[in-house]
């Protein structure tokens, strides 16, 4: 099951889309986001993975991330959004039978 948080500053009442169902596991969390600045530049990444984090741990992480952004293009962004993405595995399900 693929589990997706979707954050813009457009987004109403400054909160994020969720899509999917949580993961009840740390899981690997893919990211990408995306920066304006008044002057017209986009700054893009979507290289960066969070090995193993829950979901509390994730939301405090991008927080740091999004600080950080903003810190170093000098407090200056006028967007910004970020996708979060992580792939939980599914369960398998067994027949009964003999065990060897």
């Amino acid at each position: 099951m693929t589990y997706t948080i979707f954050y813009s500053t457009e987004m109403p009442n400054d909160t994020a889309q969720v899509s999917g169902r949580l993961p009840r596991k740390p899981q690997r969390w893919s990211m990408e986001w995306l920066v304006k600045t008044p002057d017209g530049k986009t700054h893009i990444d979507n290289s960066r993975t969070i090995q193993h984090a829950t979901y509390e741990e994730v939301n405090a992480i991008m927080g740091a991330i999004i600080d950080d952004i903003k810190a170093e293009i000098g407090e200056l962004a006028t967007f910004i959004s970020y996708r979060l993405t992580c792939h939980g595995s599914t369960k398998k399900h067994r027949k009964g039978g003999k065990r060897r």
